[in-house]
């Protein structure tokens, strides 16, 4: 199981700079990836390590989303890099601090904001502000459920609890 988790965190680097090649596949994959990654990740590193580790690969995959944002959506260029930046700076200050609780400060609305321009053309013809807000809300809860409650769907609702390496 150790050997797929290192096969995950290749492929999330490597689809990363695809991103800027072939976008949907890359930015499917990508986030596809996110979403496994703790299921093989504790059977190599601490919770405290995978999160060191998933925020560096968040990061490496949101600079591309951003270059490519900047690239297609003109418009909303400014608005991406605030929340963007915003979602690094608070990465950053996680990094010195170790203090997860901040994620709901700096939420990473980047990526939900993204997504929804991005995948605004198979999205039925809703305000795309609005779209945008929603995901916001879902976000906000999203962080808090994680990295407040320190809640995970896979452990607190389906009961199937990982078995995290307790080395620092």
């Amino acid at each position: 199981m150790k050997y797929l988790y290192y096969l995950i965190i290749f492929l999330r680097i490597l689809s990363a700079p695809l991103i800027l090649i072939w976008p949907t596949t890359a930015i499917i994959l990508s986030f596809s990836l996110d979403v496994i990654d703790a299921d093989f990740a504790h059977y190599v590193v601490s919770k405290k390590q995978y999160q060191i580790i998933d925020k560096a690969l968040d990061f490496w995959v949101f600079l591309y989303e951003m270059i490519l944002a900047w690239q297609l959506f003109p418009v909303f260029r400014n608005f991406l890099l605030f929340l963007f930046l915003w979602r690094m700076i608070g990465t950053l200050i996680f990094y010195f601090t170790g203090e997860r609780k901040l994620f709901l400060i700096f939420a990473n609305y980047f990526e939900n904001a993204f997504f929804v321009i991005f995948f605004r053309n198979y999205i039925p013809k809703i305000n795309l502000y609005f779209l945008i807000g929603i995901s916001f809300i879902i976000k906000l809860f999203q962080e808090w459920f994680i990295h407040v409650a320190d809640l995970s769907v896979r452990e607190d609702i389906l009961k199937s609890k990982r078995k995290w390496r307790n080395y620092v």
